[in-house]
């Protein structure tokens, strides 16, 4: 697996100087370095992750108890897989974890986020400001399948894409 850390930095958890600038500064929380750390572990160890080889760490948001994995992994690696490594290092790290295939679509990154509960529409809004927000519309009937509250997701959206993100429900 590609990382932004060196692998001898994270399995001994005694950070260089490269990588100890990296959490200091921001670019690297400290939480991922143990999400990287166990992400090592299952790559090595089980041979269901061996998937993982071919794989590139790119980021973990954490909301409360909830941590999105950002992941960029082979296009032939089943959805089911990412749901599997989620449901390990869930009891591993002892929180929430969805395991998301980074993509260049926006829509379906929420909708990885989201699930299982279904999108129907990202609008988007312009102020005359000049500001830009997106409205996520979900119907209420799916409301019950959100992972964590509506306001906690819209702060994870926000800070994944940088944006300003709403929640609606029609």
């Amino acid at each position: 697996m590609k990382i932004p850390l060196d692998y001898i930095c994270v399995k001994s958890g005694v950070l260089c100087p490269r990588c100890r600038h990296l959490v200091e500064s921001g670019q690297v929380q400290k939480y991922e370095v143990e999400v990287i750390r166990h992400l090592i572990e299952l790559e090595e160890r089980d041979p269901a992750f061996r998937f993982l080889r071919d794989a590139t760490y790119i980021k973990s948001y954490m909301v409360n108890n909830f941590l999105v994995l950002m992941i960029d992994v082979l296009n032939d690696v089943a959805p089911q897989a990412l749901v599997r490594l989620a449901r390990v290092l869930g009891e591993r790290l002892n929180m929430k974890v969805r395991a998301v295939r980074r993509l260049n679509d926006m829509k379906m990154v929420i909708a990885q986020i989201l699930s299982p509960a279904r999108i129907q529409g990202v609008n988007t809004v312009w102020s005359p400001d000049g500001t830009v927000q997106y409205v996520v519309r979900i119907s209420r009937y799916d409301a019950r399948f959100l992972p964590i509250p509506i306001d906690e997701l819209e702060k994870l959206l926000n800070m994944i894409f940088n944006a300003i993100f709403r929640i609606k429900l029609v």
